[in-house]
């Protein structure tokens, strides 16, 4: 089962700093702009966890988490509260209120991550990985070539090869997803690479991993993106319970 984290924020950029830090993860992911209408959707959807600014319009996440934790329903949900430097007196309130943990901003996606999975074992501070075997179409420095992916991730893909191209190159490359109907094209960077063929790092053919750097083919980027995520999370199978969670 997909676990559900609920972000609480009135500034959308914040929350899609949260949501990209989360890209990689399998979890499901609800947003809410203010406490009350966290309290709407946390008795609606019932979430696993909730990371809640502290500062809001209409209810503040102190009196959300307090709200949160007088209801038998759902009083069992760890809240990470999000705020400034916290002087001791804030700490206290947040412990008064019934948070389970808090962060401090500017946050830092690697403190913002091992925070939470405190609390969710599952939460991947990796890309999560799922086979993909497809003809790649690389074109770098001019030249084309072809490759066959391996395995592919939110933010890359591995491509076996016999052509190498150097760390940090920049290159474009094409594929096609299982049940597209159209090419996914995208800019990406060498990431790292494997000379040492079949039985070298990971059991990998002789290639190379690619960073996504940019959609850039037919369609809306986001639209596209969304596309890929959806046949990571769809092909992920039995790993998602395993690993647990969009």
């Amino acid at each position: 089962m997909m676990h559900k984290v609920l972000l609480v924020d009135d500034v959308k950029l914040l929350l899609e700093i949260q949501k990209k830090y989360l890209a990689s993860s399998m979890v499901h992911v609800l947003t809410a702009g203010d406490g009350a209408e966290a309290l709407d959707v946390a008795r609606r959807e019932f979430p696993d966890l909730i990371i809640m600014d502290r500062y809001m319009p209409r209810m503040d996440g102190v009196t959300c988490c307090a709200a949160l934790k007088e209801d038998p329903k759902l009083k069992h949900i760890p809240v990470i509260m999000v705020s400034n430097a916290a002087k001791p007196a804030d700490l206290d309130e947040y412990n008064r209120a019934g948070c389970s943990d808090y962060l401090s901003k500017p946050l830092d996606g690697k403190v913002f991550l091992e925070t939470i999975k405190k609390f969710l074992p599952a939460i991947e501070r990796r890309s999560f990985r799922v086979p993909l075997h497809a003809e790649v179409r690389l074109t770098h420095n001019g030249a084309t070539f072809q490759g066959r992916s391996e395995d592919i991730a939110l933010n890359g893909i591995y491509v076996a090869t016999g052509v190498l191209i150097p760390m940090g190159e920049e290159l474009s490359f094409s594929f096609v997803l299982p049940g597209s109907d159209s090419s996914m094209e995208v800019r990406g960077r060498v990431a790292w690479i494997n000379r040492t063929g079949s039985g070298g790092e990971s059991g990998y053919k002789p290639g190379f991993g690619i960073e996504f750097l940019e959609i850039t083919g037919q369609g809306i980027p986001f639209l596209r993106k969304g596309e890929l995520k959806d046949f990571i999370f769809r092909h992920a199978g039995n790993a998602i319970k395993d690993h647990a969670e969009c």
